[in-house]
Order: C-alpha cells, then structure tokens, then sequence
C-alpha cells in the first residue's frame, strides 16, 4: 500500500472519528442533581444542542425553567415513554417525577429554527395555585417548516378550575410550531372547562402576523404543517383553543390542528374535545385555519353540548367514534360565526357592511324601525309588503343593518312589514331599538367564517391593509365515516348544526348521513349525487359518475397508518363531472417524532447518535 494511500485513509479515518464525536456531543444525557429549579437550570444551561436532561423527584416550584433559545433539547423525569401507536395516555412509569406549580409557567422556550427538537417527557405537571402555566413555547418559521416540539406523557392533574393566566383555560401554549403532543394524560373535573393547549401559527411559513399568511395559504392536508395532538387520554377536558398571550407569546391567530387517535372520557355540557375562536372576539387575531379530526373516542355519560366545534376555518372531520350511552348530545360538530349576529372584535357584523367580507354592495331596503324595538321581531316603516321570507331564502341570507347603532343581524324571517332577526345571544349579540335607522343589506360570505372558505388574501401586519375583502376561495368542510353509540346528535344536519344560512350543506360542507353504511355497491348508500355529499367503502364500489364537490373515502387505499391496527384510506374529490381526484391521504401515522425522529423543522429525521452520560 502507498504513501499516499495510507495518508487518505487516515484522513478518511479521522474524519469518521470527528463526525462520529460530533454526533456524541448532540446526545449527551446531562442529570440534574435534583428536582429543585436552580439544579433544572443549571443543567438545562450546560446541555447543548440535541441534548436531554432529566428531573429526578418531586419538587414545587414557584419559578420556572427557561431552555435557551439556540438549542433544542429534551427534558424528562425518571421512566419509560409510550410511543405505542395502540395505546392512549401516559405511561404508568411516569409519575416518579412529579413537579407542583405555584404562580410559575414550568417551561418557557423559544426554539430557533433548525434546532433539534424541544421535547418534555415522562413526568406529572401538577396544578397547586396562581397563575400558573404548563409550558409556553414559541418557535420560528420559515418557507420550509417550523421549530419541532414533542410533548409526550405527561400527566396533568388538579387543573380544572385553574387561575386565568392570560390564556382563557388552556394549561399551556404553543405558537408557530409543528410537532406532536402525544401519549399524554389529562386529568379534568366535571362542570370545569379546560383545555391542554392555546395554539397558533401566527406566522406561518415565517411571514406576516396573527395568522394573516395562514389564512392566504392553501390547507396542505396530510402534510407535516399542523400541531399534532394523538394518542392522548383527556377525561373530562379538551385539547385545544386558540386563545393565549402568556410568556413572551403575545402573537395569536392561523393555527393548524390535527386531532387523532385520541380518547376524550367522562365529557360534559362544558367540555367539548376541540373548538376555538373565530375572527371576532379575540381582536386582530384571525380564527384557526384548518384542521383534521380523526380516530378519536368521544364518551358523553349524561349531556353534552358538542363533540367539537369551530368559530372559523374550515378542515377534515372522519372515522370518530361517538359513545353516548343514552346520554343526550345537541349536535356532533359546529360550525359557528358569530359576526353574522353582531359587531364583534372589531371587524364589524357579517350583515353586507363590514369591508372584510364579501358583499353584494345593494342596498335592498332602507327605513326605520316603528315598533318590536328591544325583541329580534321588529316593524318597519314604509309598508313595503314583501312576500313571506324572501329575504331568508337558505344559502343567501340577508341581514338587517342598524345604522344607528353600527351593527347587525342575520334575517331569519320576515312578514309583509316584519323582520325576525338571529338573536342567539353569543358574544356581540343586539337588539334594534325603536326610532333605529335601518338597512337591507347581504353578505354572501364572512371572513374567515366557520366551514366553507380557505386561502384569501394577503393582508400587511398590525392593520390588517389593504381595507378589502378577504376574497377567500371556497374550501368545504368534509364530514364522513362517524360511528353513533347509544344515541344520535339532535340538531343539526347529521350532526352538523351552523348558526348562519350562509353555510349549508353540499356546498360549504358535504356530510354521510348518521351512521351511514359501507358502499355496498357504487349506488347505495351514496350514488355519487349531492343529496348525501359523501361515501365510504372500497374503491371498487365508489360511483362511477359524481357531482362536482362530492367526496369519497376509498377504505382499501393509502399506506399511511404504520401502527399495525390495519386502518387505512384515501379521500377523492369530485373535482369535475365524472372525474375523481385524490384529495387526502393522512399523513405518517404514529407521527414520525413519535418514532424516533428528532426534526427540527419538520423535514428528514436527523441521524441516530450515541449517548454518554454527564452526571453534574
């Protein structure tokens, strides 16, 4: 062997010596010499980048723990993780360390992007006063991805009923990451609303603010781009809102959800599994943009309101199953816009005045109110003698805009001179009064309205400019392969209930009828018409010929489900006459994170490193 040859390959062979040191120092495993916040600091301080440090014992804290934002890192207490695709809520082993929250946020980071993965792990999180905070985390993002978080089997206890803290009733937040939040525990009480987490992707792909780039791009369903919530077990509590400006995390608005492979127990008249605000109440904010909700178990042992609901956005709903137990349900899923009963955050009521909806801009009527001030069925001025209802025809409804008082009112009636007005009583709610200056004015469709509309326009951050329509493309909510136990929903449209006429089935959300069966040809139960919407069954059985906006889930389709249960399946859209086309397939399930990646901004896994132990 040469010179030359030997002196390559000892430099070929300290290469791989340096590389391979490299990756050693991304995994080293750094002890705390105890659970108390000062020894946690210091060994979150020394660790770097892909490093874990773990918590022994039990410990209250009154101050909390900040991670530095140039490193992703995973902090967890004594025992073994569950990342079984089969199984929901924390593993049994995890309850060794045990950390009681006084007026303290436990865990604050902001993670650069292209860190590794911040990740908290195996551990109770318990509530013992104050303002306190599970975890706020804020990320970074970019074109290609955001900051990756696991948080995964946790149990939360005693947290119902907690102080405010800023974020509504959420135990923690998280605003512009992706990742999951998996195989945890929540512990709730009856009768006390309470949510895991307040969510956002304020600036999503890196631009803009308050979710305005997230409601100007397309949903990018089955892709990496949401917070994943799977294989959790909540009893008597929910997973997710979208309020929340705690620890640093003053940016709200365009979250991205994906809610699988859950349990939801002992649910109640104030617990729902999933919901969040709209484009209204919470201000500048803009509501949540899309989600899935899937696989998951809802169990409602006496009366609930609703499995889940959305104030805005618009997504995928499929394959839950709803155990009732004759217990009574007022409807599955809600599709719910407030602005179309009143001026709301400051973006006006969805009545055809407000600049941020879309509008016919004709002004069908102008009068006064003489009498009925005070009640939602007013007289009006003139005698016009209008035919019963024409002004509340399904699918276009009009409204009644009091320009005395800057507000207005979806029509759901009229007589010859009356108007019978949406007064359900939610948030910016009114009256007219008598004497009121009124007009007749349409709306076709609200911002950011819950079901039926996605990517609009790009509007500047702080003011939301230009002042225009938000001219939002139509996107469907589709609804399909729900199971009913023990009972059904009883309003709503399979379920399904909205609380404006401008959204309607088969055209701003296609829904299978209760319970629906499996095609048992490609003509029953669904013959690819737009008096169902949607079916489901092999891909054999599909129909041959569809209507524009149908949807089909094909059971025997898609290889996405990796947890060995079996489950799988592909939606297709009828996206023209005749003509099918793949629309969704779910992304990798369990979620990669869960097994045994470590992302930093949702793309390939990092490679495998060694791990050595530092004891402090």
């Amino acid at each position: 062997m040469s010179r030359a040859t030997n002196k390559l390959m000892l430099i070929l062979f300290a290469l791989l010596l340096g590389a391979a040191s490299s990756r050693q120092a991304q995994a080293n495993t750094v002890n705390a010499l105890s659970c108390k916040v000062s020894d946690v600091q210091a060994a979150i301080n020394s660790a770097s980048n892909g490093d874990t440090v773990t918590i022994p014992g039990s410990c209250t804290w009154t101050t909390g723990i900040t991670i530095p934002s140039a490193i992703g890192i995973t902090i967890t207490g004594t025992g073994t993780p569950d990342s079984n695709g089969s199984t929901q809520g924390a593993s049994a082993s995890c309850s060794n360390t045990v950390i009681t929250l006084s007026g303290a946020t436990a865990f604050k980071a902001s993670p650069n992007l292209g860190a590794s993965t911040t990740r908290l792990s195996c551990m109770a999180l318990n509530y013992g006063g104050g303002a306190s905070i599970a975890f706020a985390i804020l990320g970074q993002c970019n074109a290609s991805g955001c900051s990756n978080l696991r948080v995964d089997n946790i149990t939360f206890n005693n947290w119902a009923g907690h102080a405010n803290a800023g974020i509504s009733y959420g135990m923690s937040v998280v605003g512009n990451m992706f990742g999951v939040i998996d195989h945890n525990t929540i512990n709730g009480v009856a009768n006390n609303y309470l949510q895991l987490v307040e969510f956002s992707h304020a600036s999503y792909q890196g631009v803009g603010s308050y979710g305005d780039n997230s409601w100007h791009q397309p949903e990018s369903y089955g892709s990496s781009n949401f917070l994943f919530i799977e294989n959790n077990a909540f009893n008597t509590a929910g997973c997710c809102e979208n309020e929340g400006s705690v620890g640093g995390l003053a940016t709200q608005g365009g979250g991205r959800v994906v809610v699988r492979f859950n349990e939801f127990n002992n649910m109640d008249n104030l617990n729902f599994s999933m919901g969040w605000h709209g484009t209204e109440s919470n201000g500048r904010p803009r509501s949540t943009r899309a989600f899935e909700y899937y696989g998951n178990t809802f169990t409602c042992n006496t009366h609930c309101n609703s499995v889940a609901g959305a104030r805005g956005g618009t997504g995928l709903n499929w394959g839950n199953t709803i155990n009732l137990n004759s217990a009574s349900l007022n409807s599955f899923f809600s599709l719910t816009t407030y602005r179309t009963q009143g001026s709301l955050g400051g973006w006006g009521a969805c009545d055809g005045s407000s600049v941020w909806d879309t509008n016919d801009g004709v002004t069908y009527f102008s009068g006064t109110v003489t009498s009925g001030g005070g009640t939602a069925t007013i007289t009006v001025s003139a005698s016009p003698g209008w035919t019963t209802n024409q002004w509340a025809p399904n699918g276009a409804p009009y409204s009644v805009h009091d320009v005395t008082k800057s507000t207005g009112s979806e029509i759901i009636a009229n007589g010859s001179n009356t108007l019978t007005i949406a007064s359900g009583g939610g948030p910016g709610n009114w009256l007219p009064s008598n004497g009121d200056s009124i007009q007749i004015l349409r709306a076709t469709s609200c911002i950011d309205q819950a079901g039926g509309r996605g990517a609009g326009v790009m509007y500047n951050p702080t003011n939301p400019a230009p002042a225009s329509s938000s001219s939002e493309i139509q996107s469907p909510t589709y609804i399909w392969f729900n199971t009913f136990r023990g009972g059904t929903p009883a309003f709503g449209i399979s379920g399904v209930g909205s609380d404006t006429a401008r959204v309607i089935r088969s055209r701003d959300f296609y829904v299978e009828n209760t319970n629906q069966a499996n095609q048992s040809n490609s003509v029953a139960p669904f013959d690819g018409t737009n008096t169902i919407g949607v079916g489901h069954g092999t891909l054999t059985n599909r129909p041959a010929t569809c209507t524009r906006g149908v949807a089909y889930w094909a059971t025997d389709q898609g290889n996405w489900n990796q947890s060995g249960s079996g489950e799988q399946g592909q939606l297709f859209v009828c996206t023209a006459t005749n003509s099918w086309t793949p629309y969704y397939t779910p992304y990798t399930y369990p979620h990669p994170l869960v097994a045994g990646g470590t992302t930093g901004t949702g793309g390939a896994p990092d490679p495998p490193t060694a791990v050595r132990v530092v004891v402090q």
